[in-house]
């Protein structure tokens, strides 16, 4: 069944050498294949970027839980937080029993209504390009071709699972494309095999017997009944297990003579490549030595140019100096002293009179001191080269080792940061707590006070109250939970004893008593010395109880009403970049955040009814419409400029609340209507 365009899917997890295989037909199939592998640099950009809804995760069999299980965690909780619609996860039945309940126990955990998550049980698969390590098919080719043994089983006659690379992964290819989505998925051929069986296979494939030492292991594999992928999928497979495993061994065979036949030709290539290096020098020499004798030649036979006056030999062997080095330049001095000493002796000189004149043996001694001079520097200068390069060299090594000791340092890092992010003890929840409240927004800080208290405290049931200036009534500003919601919104001081005492003293309240109708625990926040707002907690387990959680939420509140001061100080400071002068209408800037801080509110707590309206300005200043709209509207709403039209926010109010304030408004003679694409 041809994929659906644009379709897309993400393989992650163990890398397996069938991957190309499974990639290749879903490209085949006009879907987009991704891989996440373990080295990958930032695996939240490819479900970023590319909005995957499929994923495959591979674990392999010999994998240890310490290995795969973090790993594992990790890509769920980004398929959930990415919005992936189907998970598979891919297990061995020849896993260890344990390590596959154990993966399927955590996938199964993170299962939800958004995210379906499958198990695709697959047998050993085998085909072209495994080796010996993936399976125990191509082991026993291997051993078979070269007449190595391989341990023996107790039983011979016990049966296990085989399926040939192309039937496997057309099966996973069939159960993703055809949006398989129940809780397990046995692929299987129903054609198990038995040690006996496959050996005698292995053995007329290859014309060479295989041998078996004695040994204790087991050969049994788990069998699944076939009769569920065939009806799930339509799904059968291809190849029996000897037309498979002869595939399988003629393919070995084709990459072992591909892998031959480019050894020999790059050893070949090697030699021709070293010979050319040797000879060249010499068979260079040699022409420039037959060079000089030519020159001699059509100089009526002497060596120094009648014209200029120069013996063309030095320029022979400084070329091969500044060449090749010393050792060439000597061979061409020697060259051309023969040269020499032949033209010499054609124009009449004895061999032995010319060791007796000086400016014979003076031209001889000045070919030595030109090779040697110019060999030297060559010398030298590649010296100097394959010094560099050993420096380098070292450098490099150094530079590696820096670079893995850094590598390791990263991951121990990492791993102590996950451990203090993660873990459940008081530095980990405090540094959280830090990270979420580092803000200088006071709407930014309610919501977050929410969520870091709910987290922290480990409870599902939190409200915000924020203080009326006139310290009468508290206003529900953020909730969280069923409980939190069946809370009034609004709360009046006077009427709750519990309220006037935390304000008092402004100490953390327990309802020890457990009174009706109140919070099981309440803590204030402050800001210079004063109650600002009230966080409270309902639904508490009898585990949040003990003083330890207890003194962790006062340490909470405290963080929160540190961070509450900040970004009231903030405000202050930058209260005329916010507001227009003496109003208090925000500037489009300020309004803009302000939208942005509810709708995470909004993400945070579920439900929370905005209210926006839209009010014409028709011809009046922004103190007109300040002193209106602050005769109609509550403190804790707002008013602002945006995208060029004046707008009032209405935070948790419904669509009566909405109504109300444009009847208010409409007896002001202001007419405002509501707005709720803005949100």
């Amino acid at each position: 069944m041809a994929g659906k365009l644009n379709e897309k899917v993400l393989l992650a997890g163990k890398e397996v050498f069938w991957q190309t295989a499974l990639q290749r037909l879903f490209a085949k199939e006009g879907w987009d294949f991704y891989v996440l592998t373990e080295d990958f640099p930032a695996p939240e950009e490819v479900f970023r970027i590319h909005n995957v809804p499929v994923v495959l995760y591979v674990l392999g069999k010999a994998q240890s839980v310490d290995d795969w299980a973090p790993d594992l965690n990790k890509v769920l909780a980004m398929c959930r937080s990415h919005k992936v619609r189907r998970f598979y996860l891919i297990v061995s039945l020849e896993a260890e029993e344990k390590d596959r309940a154990l993966a399927e126990s955590i996938a199964a955990a993170w299962r939800g209504e958004e995210m379906t998550i499958t198990f695709l049980r697959l047998p050993e698969i085998y085909g072209y390009g495994e080796s010996p390590k993936d399976g125990i098919v191509a082991d026993w080719l291997e051993a078979s071709q070269r007449g190595e043994s391989r341990p023996g089983f107790a039983d011979l006659d016990e049966k296990r699972e085989f399926l040939y690379v192309d039937d496997g992964v057309y099966a996973v290819f069939r159960t993703v494309s055809r949006d398989f989505a129940g809780e397990s998925l046995d692929i299987v051929s129903g054609q198990p095999a038995s040690a006996k069986e496959l050996a005698e296979i292995v053995s007329d494939v290859t014309s060479k017997p295989i041998n078996f030492l004695l040994g204790e292991a087991s050969f049994a594999g788990v069998l699944p009944d076939p009769a569920p992928v065939h009806s799930e999928i339509g799904w059968r497979p291809k190849y029996s297990l000897k037309e498979g495993v002869s595939l399988a061994f003629k393919e070995s065979k084709n990459m072992a003579e591909v892998a031959s036949t480019a050894s020999r030709r790059e050893r070949r290539t090697h030699k021709v490549q070293e010979w050319k290096g040797k000879m060249i020098p010499f068979l260079e020499n040699l022409a420039g030595a037959l060079l000089m004798v030519l020159i001699a030649y059509f100089q009526e036979g002497t060596i120094v140019n009648p014209a200029i006056y120069f013996d063309m030999n030095f320029v022979y062997i400084g070329a091969m100096g500044i060449l090749y080095g010393k050792s060439q330049s000597l061979i061409a001095m020697v060259l051309s002293s023969a040269i020499l000493l032949g033209v010499l002796m054609k124009a009449g000189a004895n061999a032995v009179a010319l060791l007796y004149m000086p400016e014979h043996l003076l031209h001889f001694v000045a070919y030595l001191f030109v090779a040697v001079f110019t060999g030297y520097f060559a010398d030298a200068r590649a010296f100097e080269r394959q010094s560099n390069k050993w420096h380098e060299e070292q450098a490099r090594e150094r530079y590696d080792f820096l670079r893995s000791l850094y590598d390791e340092c990263v991951v121990v890092k990492d791993r102590l940061y996950r451990q203090i992010v993660n873990s459940d003890d008081s530095i980990g929840r405090l540094y959280r707590i830090i990270r979420h409240l580092d803000s200088v927004a006071t709407e930014n800080i309610f919501t977050q006070a929410a969520g870091v208290t709910a987290d922290v405290m480990g409870v599902e049931d939190i409200a915000v109250y924020v203080l009326s200036k006139d310290g009468y009534y508290l206003r529900q500003k953020v909730r969280k939970g069923r409980l939190a919601f069946q809370q009034p919104r609004s709360l009046r001081v006077e009427e709750h004893d519990y309220l006037k005492n935390l304000i008092a003293e402004k100490n953390t309240y327990i309802n020890r008593e457990l009174v009706k109708d109140t919070p099981d625990l309440a803590a204030p926040i402050l800001y210079r010395g004063g109650v600002i707002g009230v966080v409270e907690l309902f639904g508490l387990d009898f585990k949040h109880w003990s003083l330890y959680n207890l003194n962790l939420f006062s340490i909470t509140m405290r963080l929160i009403s540190a961070s509450m001061g900040r970004a009231y100080q903030y405000e202050a400071e930058a209260q005329e970049k916010r507001y227009h002068n003496g109003t208090r209408i925000l500037r489009s800037e300020a309004f803009a955040e302000i939208l942005q801080e509810l709708r995470e509110r909004r993400k945070l707590q579920g439900e929370m009814p905005l209210g926006v309206l839209k009010v014409p300005q028709e011809g009046r200043s922004l103190d007109e419409l300040d002193s209106i709209c602050g005769r109609v509207t509550r403190n804790e709403d707002f008013l602002g400029e945006y995208q060029g039209s004046f707008y009032i926010l209405l935070p948790d109010a419904d669509e009566s609340v909405c109504n109300m304030v444009i009847e208010r408004l409409a007896k002001e003679g202001v007419t405002a209507v509501r707005e709720e694409k803005v949100l």
